[in-house]
Protein backbone atom coordinates (compact mmCIF):
# COMPACT_ATOMS: atom_id res chain seq x y z
CA UNK A 1 0.00 0.00 0.00
CA UNK A 2 2.52 2.36 0.81
CA UNK A 3 4.72 1.36 -2.48
CA UNK A 4 1.30 2.66 -4.31
CA UNK A 5 1.00 5.77 -2.46
CA UNK A 6 4.32 6.28 -3.54
CA UNK A 7 3.72 5.65 -7.31
CA UNK A 8 1.22 7.66 -7.36
CA UNK A 9 2.86 10.77 -5.91
CA UNK A 10 5.64 10.47 -8.29
CA UNK A 11 3.29 9.87 -11.00
CA UNK A 12 1.09 13.20 -10.20
CA UNK A 13 4.62 14.95 -9.65
CA UNK A 14 6.02 13.97 -13.08
CA UNK A 15 2.64 15.11 -14.99
CA UNK A 16 2.35 18.60 -12.87
CA UNK A 17 -0.40 17.28 -11.03
CA UNK A 18 -1.20 18.73 -7.37
CA UNK A 19 -2.84 16.46 -4.66
CA UNK A 20 -5.22 18.23 -2.45
CA UNK A 21 -4.97 19.15 0.79
CA UNK A 22 -7.53 17.75 2.75
CA UNK A 23 -7.74 20.72 4.69
CA UNK A 24 -6.72 24.10 4.20
CA UNK A 25 -6.58 25.06 7.53
CA UNK A 26 -7.03 23.24 10.72
CA UNK A 27 -10.37 21.49 11.24
CA UNK A 28 -10.17 23.37 15.25
CA UNK A 29 -10.65 26.62 13.13
CA UNK A 30 -13.09 25.26 10.32
CA UNK A 31 -14.88 24.57 13.51
CA UNK A 32 -14.56 27.57 15.46
CA UNK A 33 -15.95 29.30 12.03
CA UNK A 34 -18.72 27.16 11.08
CA UNK A 35 -19.69 27.89 15.43
CA UNK A 36 -19.60 31.70 14.47
CA UNK A 37 -21.55 31.51 11.66
CA UNK A 38 -24.19 29.37 13.12
CA UNK A 39 -24.81 31.89 15.95
CA UNK A 40 -25.27 34.53 13.00
CA UNK A 41 -28.35 35.07 10.35
CA UNK A 42 -27.95 37.10 7.92
CA UNK A 43 -31.54 36.37 5.68
CA UNK A 44 -31.03 38.77 2.48
CA UNK A 45 -27.38 38.46 0.71
CA UNK A 46 -26.62 35.27 1.70
CA UNK A 47 -22.90 35.70 2.42
CA UNK A 48 -22.48 32.94 4.56
CA UNK A 49 -24.26 30.18 1.02
CA UNK A 50 -20.14 29.95 0.74
CA UNK A 51 -18.89 28.82 3.98
CA UNK A 52 -19.33 24.81 2.69
CA UNK A 53 -16.48 22.16 2.51
CA UNK A 54 -13.40 21.71 4.20
CA UNK A 55 -11.45 24.31 2.33
CA UNK A 56 -12.33 27.60 4.68
CA UNK A 57 -8.83 29.52 2.73
CA UNK A 58 -10.23 29.76 -0.18
CA UNK A 59 -14.12 31.56 -1.67
CA UNK A 60 -15.23 31.61 2.40
CA UNK A 61 -16.50 35.06 2.08
CA UNK A 62 -14.95 37.56 4.14
CA UNK A 63 -12.52 35.13 5.24
CA UNK A 64 -8.40 35.17 4.60
CA UNK A 65 -5.71 32.83 5.31
CA UNK A 66 -2.12 33.32 6.01
CA UNK A 67 -0.54 31.74 2.71
CA UNK A 68 2.76 30.61 4.90
CA UNK A 69 0.53 28.56 7.84
CA UNK A 70 -2.85 28.41 6.64
CA UNK A 71 -4.45 29.92 9.56
CA UNK A 72 -7.31 31.82 9.45
CA UNK A 73 -6.04 35.51 9.94
CA UNK A 74 -8.64 37.94 8.82
CA UNK A 75 -12.48 37.99 9.36
CA UNK A 76 -13.53 41.02 7.14
CA UNK A 77 -17.67 41.32 6.88
CA UNK A 78 -18.86 44.35 6.56
CA UNK A 79 -22.50 45.00 6.05
CA UNK A 80 -22.29 48.35 3.96
CA UNK A 81 -19.84 47.49 0.84
CA UNK A 82 -19.37 47.93 -2.79
CA UNK A 83 -19.08 44.61 -3.15
CA UNK A 84 -21.19 42.76 -5.93
CA UNK A 85 -23.23 40.68 -3.58
CA UNK A 86 -24.17 44.17 -2.00
CA UNK A 87 -24.88 46.29 -5.97
CA UNK A 88 -26.60 42.56 -7.43
CA UNK A 89 -29.12 42.84 -4.30
CA UNK A 90 -29.20 46.63 -4.34
CA UNK A 91 -29.25 46.91 -0.68
CA UNK A 92 -26.91 47.47 2.50
CA UNK A 93 -26.86 44.23 4.90
CA UNK A 94 -28.65 43.36 7.58
CA UNK A 95 -27.63 40.84 10.46
CA UNK A 96 -28.88 39.75 13.76
CA UNK A 97 -27.54 37.53 16.44
CA UNK A 98 -24.52 37.64 18.89
CA UNK A 99 -20.48 37.62 17.65
CA UNK A 100 -20.03 34.19 19.32
CA UNK A 101 -16.51 33.62 21.92
CA UNK A 102 -15.39 30.65 19.25
CA UNK A 103 -14.06 33.39 17.24
CA UNK A 104 -10.96 33.53 20.09
CA UNK A 105 -10.27 29.78 18.57
CA UNK A 106 -9.11 31.49 15.91
CA UNK A 107 -5.99 32.57 17.76
CA UNK A 108 -3.92 34.11 15.11
CA UNK A 109 -6.44 36.48 13.69
CA UNK A 110 -5.02 39.89 12.99
CA UNK A 111 -8.15 41.65 11.56
CA UNK A 112 -12.08 41.63 12.97
CA UNK A 113 -14.13 43.50 11.06
CA UNK A 114 -17.85 42.49 11.58
CA UNK A 115 -19.40 45.73 10.94
CA UNK A 116 -22.26 48.06 10.00
CA UNK A 117 -24.96 45.61 10.77
CA UNK A 118 -27.55 46.52 12.02
CA UNK A 119 -29.00 44.10 14.46
CA UNK A 120 -25.90 41.88 15.72
CA UNK A 121 -26.39 42.09 19.33
CA UNK A 122 -24.74 40.73 22.44
CA UNK A 123 -21.50 41.46 24.16
CA UNK A 124 -18.07 41.54 23.19
CA UNK A 125 -16.47 38.04 23.65
CA UNK A 126 -14.02 38.79 26.74
CA UNK A 127 -11.58 36.25 25.42
CA UNK A 128 -11.08 38.38 22.57
CA UNK A 129 -8.57 40.09 24.76
CA UNK A 130 -6.32 36.64 24.43
CA UNK A 131 -5.73 36.75 20.42
CA UNK A 132 -2.45 38.38 20.60
CA UNK A 133 -1.84 39.79 16.65
CA UNK A 134 -4.86 41.14 16.29
CA UNK A 135 -5.18 44.77 15.12
CA UNK A 136 -7.81 45.79 14.24
CA UNK A 137 -10.60 44.95 15.85
CA UNK A 138 -14.05 46.86 14.18
CA UNK A 139 -17.81 46.20 15.26
CA UNK A 140 -19.29 49.65 14.46
CA UNK A 141 -22.66 50.49 13.48
CA UNK A 142 -24.15 47.13 15.26
CA UNK A 143 -26.25 46.53 18.43
CA UNK A 144 -23.60 45.46 20.49
CA UNK A 145 -24.15 45.72 24.48
CA UNK A 146 -22.26 45.16 27.61
CA UNK A 147 -19.12 46.99 28.34
CA UNK A 148 -15.30 46.95 26.62
CA UNK A 149 -12.71 44.28 27.81
CA UNK A 150 -11.64 45.14 31.29
CA UNK A 151 -8.23 43.78 30.12
CA UNK A 152 -8.53 45.31 26.55
CA UNK A 153 -5.03 46.73 27.43
CA UNK A 154 -3.28 43.23 26.61
CA UNK A 155 -3.65 43.32 23.02
CA UNK A 156 -0.79 45.22 22.33
CA UNK A 157 -0.44 45.05 18.87
CA UNK A 158 -3.98 46.35 18.62
CA UNK A 159 -3.91 49.78 16.04
CA UNK A 160 -7.62 50.38 15.48
CA UNK A 161 -10.15 50.06 17.82
CA UNK A 162 -13.81 51.15 16.46
CA UNK A 163 -17.07 50.06 18.51
CA UNK A 164 -19.00 53.19 17.85
CA UNK A 165 -22.65 53.31 16.83
CA UNK A 166 -23.60 50.58 19.53
CA UNK A 167 -25.02 50.34 22.70
CA UNK A 168 -22.22 49.68 24.55
CA UNK A 169 -22.75 50.61 28.60
CA UNK A 170 -19.99 50.68 31.17
CA UNK A 171 -16.85 52.95 31.41
CA UNK A 172 -13.63 53.63 29.30
CA UNK A 173 -11.31 50.77 30.50
CA UNK A 174 -8.41 51.83 32.77
CA UNK A 175 -6.27 49.09 30.67
CA UNK A 176 -6.64 51.08 26.85
CA UNK A 177 -3.85 53.81 28.11
CA UNK A 178 -1.51 50.29 27.82
CA UNK A 179 -1.88 49.88 24.04
CA UNK A 180 1.50 51.31 22.83
CA UNK A 181 0.00 50.75 19.25
CA UNK A 182 -3.32 52.11 19.36
CA UNK A 183 -3.55 54.83 16.23
CA UNK A 184 -7.71 55.40 15.83
CA UNK A 185 -9.88 55.39 18.57
CA UNK A 186 -13.23 55.41 17.81
CA UNK A 187 -16.09 55.39 20.73
CA UNK A 188 -19.16 57.66 19.06
CA UNK A 189 -22.69 57.11 19.71
CA UNK A 190 -22.79 54.72 22.74
CA UNK A 191 -23.75 54.75 26.56
CA UNK A 192 -20.41 55.03 27.73
CA UNK A 193 -19.76 56.55 31.09
CA UNK A 194 -17.21 57.42 33.84
CA UNK A 195 -14.11 60.06 33.07
CA UNK A 196 -11.17 59.67 30.62
CA UNK A 197 -8.55 58.06 32.69
CA UNK A 198 -6.09 60.49 34.11
CA UNK A 199 -2.78 58.64 32.23
CA UNK A 200 -4.75 59.19 28.92
CA UNK A 201 -1.67 60.90 27.32
CA UNK A 202 0.19 57.25 27.60
CA UNK A 203 -1.38 56.58 24.29
CA UNK A 204 1.46 58.29 22.07
CA UNK A 205 0.98 56.82 18.85
CA UNK A 206 -3.19 57.93 18.70
CA UNK A 207 -4.38 60.18 16.23
CA UNK A 208 -7.71 60.22 16.05
CA UNK A 209 -9.83 59.97 19.55
CA UNK A 210 -13.37 60.19 18.97
CA UNK A 211 -15.53 59.97 22.19
CA UNK A 212 -18.81 62.00 21.55
CA UNK A 213 -22.43 61.23 22.43
CA UNK A 214 -21.55 59.11 25.48
CA UNK A 215 -22.40 59.99 28.76
CA UNK A 216 -18.65 60.66 29.84
CA UNK A 217 -18.40 62.98 32.63
CA UNK A 218 -15.62 64.76 34.38
CA UNK A 219 -12.58 67.26 33.49
CA UNK A 220 -10.23 66.84 30.05
CA UNK A 221 -7.08 64.82 31.33
CA UNK A 222 -4.17 67.17 31.39
CA UNK A 223 -2.26 64.55 29.71
CA UNK A 224 -3.87 64.39 26.93
CA UNK A 225 -1.89 67.35 25.59
CA UNK A 226 1.25 65.07 25.78
CA UNK A 227 -0.03 63.25 22.51
CA UNK A 228 2.09 64.63 19.52
CA UNK A 229 0.28 62.43 16.81
CA UNK A 230 -3.11 63.70 17.80
CA UNK A 231 -5.01 65.73 15.26
CA UNK A 232 -8.27 65.03 15.70
CA UNK A 233 -10.38 64.60 19.22
CA UNK A 234 -14.35 64.76 19.51
CA UNK A 235 -15.34 65.31 22.61
CA UNK A 236 -18.63 66.64 22.15
CA UNK A 237 -22.22 66.11 23.30
CA UNK A 238 -21.23 64.16 26.85
CA UNK A 239 -21.37 65.84 30.12
CA UNK A 240 -17.53 67.15 30.03
CA UNK A 241 -16.88 69.64 33.02
CA UNK A 242 -13.97 71.91 34.11
CA UNK A 243 -12.16 74.63 31.89
CA UNK A 244 -10.36 74.06 28.63
CA UNK A 245 -6.50 73.28 28.95
CA UNK A 246 -4.71 75.96 27.37
CA UNK A 247 -1.86 73.68 26.53
CA UNK A 248 -4.73 72.05 23.86
CA UNK A 249 -3.81 75.24 21.36
CA UNK A 250 -0.23 74.23 21.60
CA UNK A 251 -0.53 70.54 20.30
CA UNK A 252 1.94 70.32 17.22
CA UNK A 253 -0.91 68.35 14.61
CA UNK A 254 -4.01 69.53 16.24
CA UNK A 255 -6.72 70.08 13.27
CA UNK A 256 -10.30 69.24 14.83
CA UNK A 257 -11.14 69.88 18.26
CA UNK A 258 -15.13 68.93 18.91
CA UNK A 259 -15.93 70.02 22.35
CA UNK A 260 -19.81 71.40 22.00
CA UNK A 261 -22.37 70.27 24.20
CA UNK A 262 -20.90 69.60 27.05
CA UNK A 263 -21.09 71.56 30.79
CA UNK A 264 -17.31 73.30 29.79
CA UNK A 265 -16.62 76.37 32.04
CA UNK A 266 -14.15 78.92 32.66
CA UNK A 267 -12.86 81.04 29.48
CA UNK A 268 -11.50 80.28 26.14
CA UNK A 269 -7.42 80.22 26.00
CA UNK A 270 -5.62 82.44 23.45
CA UNK A 271 -3.74 79.36 22.55
CA UNK A 272 -7.02 77.87 20.71
CA UNK A 273 -7.55 81.11 18.37
CA UNK A 274 -4.01 81.88 17.68
CA UNK A 275 -2.86 78.52 16.53
CA UNK A 276 -1.53 77.85 13.49
CA UNK A 277 -3.02 73.89 12.85
CA UNK A 278 -6.15 74.14 14.64
CA UNK A 279 -8.85 74.31 11.22
CA UNK A 280 -12.00 73.42 13.09
CA UNK A 281 -12.99 75.02 16.41
CA UNK A 282 -16.77 73.87 17.92
CA UNK A 283 -16.93 75.41 21.46
CA UNK A 284 -20.68 75.54 21.33
CA UNK A 285 -23.29 74.88 24.18
CA UNK A 286 -21.17 75.06 27.26
CA UNK A 287 -20.68 77.64 30.41
CA UNK A 288 -17.66 79.40 28.60
CA UNK A 289 -17.74 83.09 29.78
CA UNK A 290 -15.61 86.05 29.87
CA UNK A 291 -14.24 87.58 26.66
CA UNK A 292 -13.58 86.08 23.24
CA UNK A 293 -9.81 86.41 23.40
CA UNK A 294 -7.81 89.10 20.90
CA UNK A 295 -5.35 86.43 20.02
CA UNK A 296 -6.33 85.95 16.15
CA UNK A 297 -3.31 85.90 13.72
CA UNK A 298 -2.00 85.33 10.25
CA UNK A 299 -1.72 82.00 11.05
CA UNK A 300 -5.15 81.57 12.47
CA UNK A 301 -7.19 79.61 9.22
CA UNK A 302 -10.62 78.56 10.73
CA UNK A 303 -13.18 76.29 8.22
CA UNK A 304 -15.49 76.25 11.28
CA UNK A 305 -15.25 78.02 14.08
CA UNK A 306 -18.40 78.32 16.21
CA UNK A 307 -18.69 79.72 19.63
CA UNK A 308 -22.25 80.06 20.33
CA UNK A 309 -24.40 79.29 22.81
CA UNK A 310 -22.72 79.94 26.00
CA UNK A 311 -21.80 83.19 28.13
CA UNK A 312 -19.13 85.26 26.27
CA UNK A 313 -19.12 89.21 26.60
CA UNK A 314 -17.49 92.16 25.05
CA UNK A 315 -17.08 92.92 21.41
CA UNK A 316 -15.88 90.92 18.46
CA UNK A 317 -12.01 91.36 18.96
CA UNK A 318 -10.58 93.24 16.18
CA UNK A 319 -7.21 90.60 15.43
CA UNK A 320 -9.58 88.42 14.17
CA UNK A 321 -9.54 90.39 10.77
CA UNK A 322 -5.80 89.62 10.74
CA UNK A 323 -6.60 85.74 10.30
CA UNK A 324 -5.91 84.00 7.57
CA UNK A 325 -9.07 82.43 6.52
CA UNK A 326 -12.28 81.77 8.80
CA UNK A 327 -14.89 80.21 6.30
CA UNK A 328 -17.65 79.34 8.81
CA UNK A 329 -18.18 81.60 12.08
CA UNK A 330 -21.20 81.10 14.56
CA UNK A 331 -21.02 83.89 17.49
CA UNK A 332 -24.93 83.49 18.25
CA UNK A 333 -25.98 83.51 20.93
CA UNK A 334 -24.13 84.99 23.43
CA UNK A 335 -23.78 88.49 25.39
CA UNK A 336 -21.98 90.38 22.94
CA UNK A 337 -21.87 93.85 21.83
CA UNK A 338 -20.31 96.33 19.60
CA UNK A 339 -20.16 97.10 16.18
CA UNK A 340 -19.46 93.85 13.38
CA UNK A 341 -15.85 94.46 12.03
CA UNK A 342 -16.54 95.21 8.55
CA UNK A 343 -14.64 93.17 5.40
CA UNK A 344 -13.25 89.74 5.55
CA UNK A 345 -13.97 87.37 6.91
CA UNK A 346 -17.15 88.62 7.68
CA UNK A 347 -18.50 90.09 4.20
CA UNK A 348 -20.12 86.47 3.59
CA UNK A 349 -21.98 85.77 7.11
CA UNK A 350 -25.19 85.76 7.50
CA UNK A 351 -27.22 87.58 10.45
CA UNK A 352 -27.93 83.80 12.09
CA UNK A 353 -24.24 84.25 12.80
CA UNK A 354 -24.63 87.04 14.85
CA UNK A 355 -28.21 86.52 16.24
CA UNK A 356 -29.42 86.71 19.97
CA UNK A 357 -26.23 88.62 21.42
CA UNK A 358 -27.00 91.48 24.12
CA UNK A 359 -26.48 94.61 21.46
CA UNK A 360 -24.30 93.82 18.24
CA UNK A 361 -25.02 96.03 15.52
CA UNK A 362 -23.73 96.53 11.58
CA UNK A 363 -23.76 94.53 8.71
CA UNK A 364 -25.44 91.84 8.66
CA UNK A 365 -27.36 92.52 11.16
CA UNK A 366 -28.66 96.13 11.94
CA UNK A 367 -27.18 99.79 11.51
CA UNK A 368 -25.39 101.00 14.71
Amino acid sequence: MAFLVFFFSVIFFLVGVTIPAVYSCPPSELAALLAFKAALHEPYLGIFNSWTGNDCCHNWYGVTCDPTTSRVADINLRGESEDPIFEKAGRSGFMTGTISPSICNLDQLTNIVIADWKGISGNIPTCITSIPELRILDLIGNRITGSIPSDIGRLNRLTVLNVADNLISGKIPASIVNLPSLMHLDLRNNRISGEIPSDFGKLKMLSRALLSRNQIYGPIPGSISSIYRLADLDLSENQISGEILESLGRMPVLSTLNLDSNRISGQIPPSLLGSSGLGILNLSRNSIEGYIPDAFGPKSYFTTLDLSYNSLRGQIPKSIMAAAYIGHLDLSHNHLCGRIPAGSPFNHLEASSFVSNDCLCGVPLRAC
